[in-house]
């Protein structure tokens, strides 16, 4: 298992204009997929970025009291500042 661990919180809006207002606040939105089913999240920039820089992108992500491994499925960055907009997790 990954000794890094991300705590996320379920994301109330949807939208481009509610994304720039997480994206102000410091946060990142994503998507948490597991089956046929995707929950929106809001994540620290800060731990995602010590997760992705591991060599297998596993880390583990708590979400509502609940500790899972997930891996990073896809990330979007911005082109010219490298901080990212969006981020997909998936269960392993």
């Amino acid at each position: 298992m990954s000794e890094v661990t991300i705590e996320a919180n379920l994301r109330e809006g949807r939208g481009k204009g509610y994304s720039r207002k997480l994206r102000a606040r410091n946060l990142i939105p994503g998507n948490l997929v597991g089956g046929a089913k995707s929950t929106p999240i809001e994540l620290d920039p800060k731990w995602l970025s010590k997760a992705w820089k591991q060599n297998d992108k596993k880390f583990n992500l708590t979400l509502n009291g609940e500790t899972r491994t997930v891996i990073i499925k896809e990330v979007q960055m911005h082109p010219l500042k490298r901080n990212a907009l969006h981020v997909d997790l998936m269960y392993v």
